[in-house]
């Protein structure tokens, strides 16, 4: 009858029993070194993001007199709507980041261009003859 003794664990990086942390066994005994935990990654929504800051610009640089606001401030609020959109749908799939970012972009930039589109005069008919 053979009896075989268990094979010793390799050396390398196991959870130590008495903390939880990954220490370093030797192969032999348990060494001083412990890993340093890793964070783990952030979760970010760029678009959302864009959106909020595009939506502030577009908002503010409407209110510039002449048709200046409008060439300036215009194309930023229909950019901060469409990645407010964009902004939106991705947290479907990173979770809930972002989306207050995104919502508040989208309502600037749609207040915006409803505000200026009120303050454009609008002329029908022949008032000059």
């Amino acid at each position: 009858m053979s009896s075989s003794a268990p094979a010793p664990t390799p050396a390398g990086w196991y959870p130590d029993p008495a903390s939880g942390r990954m220490r370093y066994w030797n192969g032999i005994a348990w060494t001083e070194q412990f890993q340093v935990p890793r964070a783990g990654p952030i979760m970010t929504n760029a678009a959302a993001t864009a959106s909020l800051l595009l939506g502030i610009c577009g908002f503010i640089l409407m209110a510039i007199p002449f048709f200046i606001g409008w060439f300036i401030g215009g194309p930023l609020d229909i950019l901060a709507i469409i990645f407010g959109i964009v902004g939106l749908s991705r947290t479907i799939t990173i979770g809930r980041v972002g989306t207050a970012s995104a919502i508040v972009g989208i309502v600037l930039g749609g207040l915006s261009l409803c505000s200026a589109s009120r303050s454009v005069p609008v002329r029908f008919g022949n008032h000059g003859a």
